[in-house]
């Protein structure tokens, strides 16, 4: 487990978190130098009728503008943004001080940008750099003391211990190795374990220079803004297939902004239910899965996807037989 935060409406909270292959890059604090990830989760676990504010959007801004992309625009008649869990891909914690610090940051950027108006790329390439941030933090210290303490101390870095109840550490030098929520572990000559110690309990002798993350150093070239327009897609996509599955899978209609890239078209809502009726045998019939969704629908091929899902299932004994039959007998016309 990771040591991370889950964001959902206008809470922020400490948490645990199993880091696995499903978290995508969160973009901003990616090019501060901070590899933060995210994954969204399945599930409120309450009422979130009250919920008023979604956070989570200003977060997932678009470093280009500062605007959250569209797939981000919770709020309205779309209601609430799913709970989401963000955690760093180099297993440093990321806090609840760690997020206030980096979304204070990243709101003064975002008010720069549209201050800039037509100038907004300019903006972010002056201030989205990791030093930015390494001054931000700092600056910040006496108020958030313990906000990225791997910024504050650099691992390799060299401090000194003062003011500790274990007196015979005090005066002593140590050098970082490690770092939990609040606390820096430093490892002192003579001792086989890292000592966690307070950050105020530590001044720097000689600073380390802190390890970027190698997305934080790309150049804006032609090869680096198709990357990331990449990754969007697929960010996009993954939000937008998890959630057709999760939906059909608890039997309640999908976004209905989402179902025509599932082949319901827009001037063919009469037979909307026997297309949903199909993937819905698939998902809980056929063990498709989002993955699946996402791949097909990234490469454009999710007409001939369905197909293919349309004539397995009169072969079977699934429920939705007949809605499969029906989109058969009317040559796939339900698909734009």
């Amino acid at each position: 487990m990771v040591l991370g935060v889950r964001v959902h409406g206008d809470k922020v909270v400490d948490v645990d978190v199993a880091l696995d292959d499903n978290f995508r890059s969160v973009p901003v604090p990616s090019m501060l130098g901070v590899p933060l990830v995210y994954k969204i989760m399945s599930g409120t676990g309450g009422d979130d009728s009250h919920i008023r504010s979604n956070i989570i959007v200003r977060f997932m801004s678009d470093p280009m503008d500062g605007f959250a992309p569209p797939e981000w625009q919770y709020g309205g008649q779309r209601g609430p943004a799913p709970p989401v869990v963000l955690v760093r891909k180099d297993k440093v914690p990321f806090s609840v001080q760690d997020w206030s610090v980096l979304e204070e940051f990243m709101g003064d950027w975002r008010d720069q940008c549209c201050e800039a108006e037509e100038n907004r790329s300019a903006v972010s390439e002056q201030i989205l750099q990791p030093g930015s941030l390494r001054d931000f933090v700092r600056e910040q210290r006496e108020f958030r003391p313990t906000s990225f303490l791997d910024l504050q101390f650099p691992l390799g870095s060299i401090v000194i211990a003062e003011g500790l109840s274990i007196h015979e550490l005090n005066g002593k030098e140590g050098e970082v190795a490690q770092f939990g929520r609040e606390r820096v572990g430093v490892r002192f000559p003579g001792r086989d374990e890292p000592v966690a110690l307070k950050p105020e309990r530590l001044r720097m002798v000689r600073a380390a220079e802190p390890r970027e993350d190698p997305e934080s150093k790309r150049q804006d070239t032609g090869e680096s803004k198709q990357a990331r327009k990449t990754e969007l897609d697929r960010q996009e996509a993954t939000v937008i297939c998890e959630r057709f599955v999760s939906c059909l899978g608890e039997d309640t209609f999908p976004e209905w902004g989402d179902v025509h890239l599932f082949g319901v078209g827009s001037h063919y809502h009469s037979r909307s239910q026997d297309v949903l009726g199909v993937w819905q045998g698939a998902v809980k019939h056929l063990d498709v899965k989002a993955p699946e969704l996402i791949e097909a629908l990234l490469k454009s091929e999710m007409k001939e996807f369905f197909e293919a899902i349309v004539h397995r299932l009169p072969g079977g004994r699934a429920p939705d037989l007949p809605h499969a039959r029906k989109v058969i007998q009317n040559k796939f016309a339900a698909v734009e």
